[in-house]
């Protein structure tokens, strides 16, 4: 949980700062940042508050996809869940190994010991950089958008890294529905998936 701690040390009732001396232990207060992730669509025409996320856990980033939502959390832990609408099929999109239909978010426990980052999500695949820089893809690869040239087949239902990248840390990745593109820590920038329209 991201934590910031301020020492202060207050004066009589002006409460203005003063020098310590030996004999003086100083007052820490200590404050912490808490955020909350809302949804809405999907019949839903106000913002609901979501609570399924573990206890204690705060956000640092969401992303929508068309089948599927992804939180980052300050623990940099990575959570996955369906979007339901339209009796959505799954292709791994959401890295628990399975083709199942999650509709609360459910912690990827295939990242554990991970520090993820950031998370962006493709149509039906979803792709999460760590704070070293290595990138993990799964969900489905029929154009390509895992990054591994089909080699895992056309679904890859857990979390596979990307050896390309491994000398090559990224620092950002986003996500269209069927193509990806990153940037490097080198600054370059790297693309990949369906190139119709020459996209």
């Amino acid at each position: 949980r991201e934590m910031e701690e301020k020492v202060t040390l207050l004066n009589g009732p002006n409460k203005r700062p003063r020098s310590s001396t030996m004999n003086e232990a100083p007052i820490a207060v200590v404050t912490s940042r808490t955020s909350e992730v809302y949804v809405w669509g999907g019949g839903k025409s106000t913002p609901q508050k979501l609570d399924a996320i573990k206890s204690g856990c705060s956000a640092r980033q969401v992303c929508a996809g068309n089948t599927h939502f992804a939180v980052v959390t300050v623990e940099k832990e990575l959570y996955t869940w369906v979007n339901m609408q339209g009796g959505t099929k799954l292709h791994g999109q959401l890295g628990h190994g399975d083709r199942a239909s999650y509709r609360q978010p459910k912690h990827v426990e295939k990242l554990q010991g991970k520090a993820i980052r950031q998370v962006s999500c493709g149509d039906d695949f979803t792709v999460c950089i760590t704070d070293e820089g290595q990138m993990y893809a799964f969900g489905s690869d029929y154009y390509g958008c895992i990054g591994v040239d089909k080699a895992y087949g056309s679904e890859v239902l857990e979390p596979l890294q990307l050896d390309f990248f491994l000398t090559n840390p990224v620092e950002q990745v986003s996500c269209g529905d069927n193509h990806v593109a990153v940037l490097t820590r080198n600054r370059e920038v790297y693309t990949w998936g369906c190139g119709e329209y020459g996209k």
